[in-house]
């Protein structure tokens, strides 16, 4: 059963930043390629959450259910349920998780 995935506003501008990197970084080829890459996980994300792998930041909370899988540097940090699947965070694997989440609980 494939679940509905959505990518949460508070996510959005983290993607940007991932783009902009890539971008200026490497050039708009290889974006096209990563972006690419993205999407296919969003894809493969909604028809197996379970393959993720936990948070352990989380886990130890009771929070199950959050997982991530990376493409390429970058970790998609996602929540799901029965129907669907919310995509709340794209990271980058050297950022430290506390601190980004942190950062985004102060500026809300």
């Amino acid at each position: 059963m494939s679940r509905k995935v959505t990518i949460l506003d508070v996510a959005k501008p983290d993607f940007r930043q991932v783009r902009t990197y890539v971008k200026a970084q490497f050039g708009e080829t290889v974006w096209a390629e990563v972006n690419l890459e993205f999407k296919a996980m969003v894809k493969n994300i909604g028809l197996n959450p379970q393959a993720g792998k936990q948070l352990e930041e989380l886990a130890d909370l009771g929070q199950k259910n959050f997982r991530y899988r990376l493409v390429r540097q970058t970790k998609l940090v996602y929540e799901y349920d029965d129907g669907e699947v919310l995509v709340h965070m794209f990271i980058h694997i050297k950022q430290d998780f506390r601190t980004h989440l942190m950062q985004r609980l102060l500026d809300a």
